[in-house]
């Protein structure tokens, strides 16, 4: 698969993914009030969103943009190098 993740969308992916895993930490720490259960729930979910996040703008590549047929990815950058 071609890379199809760069510029602002990367750099949204990974400050979402950042994000997530402090939301995740939070509810940790303090989701006491949630319950036991919702409490488990919501970190995992957070923790799997952080991952997604992260994984697809570290790859620079998503399955989700392929589908929908767009591509932020910039390759003039990589043709300017010497």
């Amino acid at each position: 698969m071609k890379k199809n993740v760069g510029g602002r969308d990367r750099t949204a992916r990974i400050a979402l993914g950042l994000v997530s895993v402090a939301a995740m930490m939070v509810t940790v720490a303090f989701g006491e009030p949630l319950g036991d259960p919702a409490q488990g729930i919501v970190a995992v979910v957070l923790l799997l969103l952080a991952f997604v996040f992260l994984g697809t703008a570290g790859a620079e590549k998503c399955p989700v943009n392929r589908a929908v047929g767009r591509n932020t990815y910039d390759n003039r950058a990589i043709e300017e190098r010497p």
